[in-house]
């Protein structure tokens, strides 16, 4: 029978140990769907988010190959994307729920009303 070295089995009980206290310092959060998602409000430099304005005006809502995308203060956004360092957390018909460090923000889209003209030109 060929039994691991002390020095393995102790660098094993280490391993498992750092292991399952990041399990459970996890489970004190939310659960996060992606595992090499970072948390909220941590950013890679790559992905800072720009300066936020000071109102955020929710301007569209399409859909684009089934997946909705929001226009918000002239960028657009996808469920899960952070919009001005605030979490898109649904978007609907009307409206976008926003998470903001675990408040709740929604942005109702405004309906602007405009003149159709018709031309019979040929």
């Amino acid at each position: 029978m060929n039994l691991p070295s002390p020095n393995n089995f102790q660098l094993v009980i280490v391993i498992i140990s750092i292991l399952s206290g990041t399990a459970f310092a996890a489970n004190d959060n939310d659960p996060r769907v992606n595992p090499f998602e970072l948390p909220q409000g941590i950013y890679s430099r790559d992905n800072i988010p720009k300066e936020q304005p000071q109102d955020l005006i929710l301007q569209a809502i399409f859909n684009f190959n089934g997946k909705r995308i929001a226009t918000i203060s002239g960028e657009n956004f996808a469920i899960g994307d952070f919009a001005f360092g605030k979490r898109v957390l649904n978007i609907f018909d009307n409206q976008v729920i926003l998470d903001s460090g675990g408040k709740e923000e929604t942005l109702i889209l405004e309906k602007n009303k405009f003149k159709l003209r018709k031309s019979f030109r040929k």
